[in-house]
């Protein structure tokens, strides 16, 4: 009989083709406790690249979790356990130990890829050890501070969001220094507003860089309102253009801002907020954006506190008569109904006319 890492290459391609599925995870499940780390992880990640998911698979998962060699597979093919243990279910059981592994070897794992293990860690939630993720985030403060200045904008985003929800850590607090004192004026605007929902989840709206960043948001966005109004075709205009655009958020990302910074109390915020989607609002706003915004004006809204909200209210609402097709349907459907009454209307006259 072949070695049994021999016979889990021969399963994990089968495995990669979709043939057989239930009879290859049963097969390795068999070869799972004599089998190589890196055989049987490669073979695992096969399977669930192809969608399959079984208590046969989730079982050999867990014998991978124990196996003694998964403490020396390289970085990269943890990462990849971990990214793909958040889309298959039946992977879950390999989490605790990816950490626990990754948290040993935090500084020798490359900086971007530590900070994608983080994330995809975040994304799985409950299957990861309160103990084991705690853990995970001491060593990745250690490992991760040092090197954040030479992280690219992208990752350290990526970076926040994967650091929201465990609140105010070290690694967070570091993490919103480099972003808002260091480079908040190098980020595009949609990447700044996930950033900024980011921080205000984990920080809380009245930390400082929060303030900060949110007072950088009102100046950005009062000198956005001059966008367009660059009209020369010589190459500063130009480029002047190109980087307003860069910095402009959509309508509904506009209302999105609001929603996020709700708790930062900045009234200047609303104010400006407010002012674009007055402005803005009603040619741009979708119909989701419109709902969401309808919400943020209710008393407990994002804009609840904006001076003029009932313009703000009525220039969205003024929208449904400046051209949507839902609403011109819906004019076409009431002008047939219209026509059809009085033409029946006519009709039951000519009746009665004809009996007199």
């Amino acid at each position: 009989e072949p070695p049994v890492d021999q016979q889990l290459e021969v399963l994990r391609t089968l495995g990669a083709a979709g043939t057989s599925m239930d009879d290859v995870a049963g097969r390795m499940l068999t070869l799972a406790p004599a089998a190589g780390a890196e055989a049987l992880s490669a073979a695992v990640l096969a399977m669930s690249d192809s969608g399959y998911t079984s208590e046969s698979l989730a079982r050999t998962a867990f014998a991978l979790a124990q196996n003694q060699g998964l403490s020396v597979l390289p970085p990269s093919r943890l990462l990849d356990l971990a990214v793909a243990a958040t889309k298959n279910a039946s992977l879950a059981p390999v989490l605790g130990s990816v950490a626990r592994t990754a948290a040993v070897g935090a500084k020798w794992w490359p900086p971007s890829d530590f900070v994608r293990l983080l994330l995809a860690l975040a994304k799985a939630k409950g299957a990861l050890d309160p103990r084991d993720r705690a853990e995970l985030l001491r060593e990745a403060a250690i490992a991760l501070t040092p090197a954040l200045g030479t992280l690219p904008s992208a990752d350290i985003v990526k970076l926040a969001l994967a650091l929201a929800a465990d609140g105010r850590t070290d690694l967070l607090e570091a993490t919103a220094t480099e972003a808002v004192n260091q480079r908040i004026s190098g980020f595009p605007a949609q990447q700044l507003l996930i950033l900024t929902q980011g921080l205000v989840q984990g920080l809380g709206g009245f930390h400082a860089l929060v303030q900060s960043l949110v007072g950088f948001w009102t100046e950005l966005l009062k000198d956005g309102s001059s966008c367009g109004a660059w009209d020369s075709d010589d190459e500063i205009s130009k480029q002047r253009k190109k980087s307003e655009q860069r910095m402009r958020l959509t309508a509904d990302q506009l209302v999105q801002l609001a929603k996020v910074t709700a708790s930062a109390g900045s009234r200047n915020l609303v104010e400006t907020l407010g002012a674009q989607l007055v402005s803005r609002g009603a040619k741009e706003l979708t119909d989701a954006g419109k709902k969401i915004l309808e919400a943020q004006l209710g008393p407990e809204g994002g804009l609840a506190q904006y001076s003029r909200r009932d313009r703000l209210r009525r220039a969205v609402l003024a929208r449904c008569s400046s051209g949507s097709r839902s609403c011109s349907r819906g004019r076409r459907r009431g002008s047939r109904s219209r026509s059809h009454s009085r033409h029946r209307r006519d009709r039951d006259r000519g009746r009665r006319r004809s009996r007199s």
